[in-house]
């Protein structure tokens, strides 16, 4: 099903055009985009979201960026769900597996870096976990679900 196309200004649009430039990476492994789309709410925040889907294992790949403001933290969430919706935040995947040096590829503080810069990185470190620790993974031969962390909401 094909998503309307989605209008992205300032950060989010340079986000986009990375995103954009780096999809046959994602090609390479597998993985079709499949689109944009807005997700959050008007009062707290609107914040894109790039998704990329291999037909073959049903696994999707969710890529979320938000700007930092207002003495908030902006950056990149990774998401993997397979065919059962099962989930695998990659962030919480790096720390449970000692590789919580990679996780500051993922946030920035504001006063923002160069976004593109920031960006680049981010997909640069990315790439690499895609032929790492996340190889069987992608692959469809193995699935690791993450634990929620509720943080007292349960």
């Amino acid at each position: 099903m094909e998503q309307p196309e989605v209008t992205l200004t300032g950060d989010d649009a340079i986000v986009s055009e990375v995103v954009r430039e780096r999809a046959a990476s994602f090609e390479a492994r597998g993985f079709e985009f499949t689109g944009t789309k807005l997700e959050g709410s008007p009062r707290l925040g609107r914040f894109p979201v790039f998704s990329f889907l291999n037909r073959q294992t049903g696994l999707q790949i969710h890529l979320s960026f938000s700007s930092a403001g207002a003495g908030l933290n902006g950056g990149f969430v990774v998401t993997l769900t397979n065919k059962a919706n099962r989930k695998l935040d990659l962030e919480d995947f790096l720390k449970l597996h000692g590789r919580p040096e990679l996780t500051k590829y993922f946030t920035y503080r504001d006063p923002k870096p160069d976004i593109r810069s920031f960006a680049e990185s981010f997909f640069d470190m990315l790439d690499g976990l895609l032929d790492t620790d996340l190889k069987p993974i992608i692959d469809g031969t193995t699935f690791e679900e993450t634990p929620i962390d509720w943080m007292g909401y349960r």
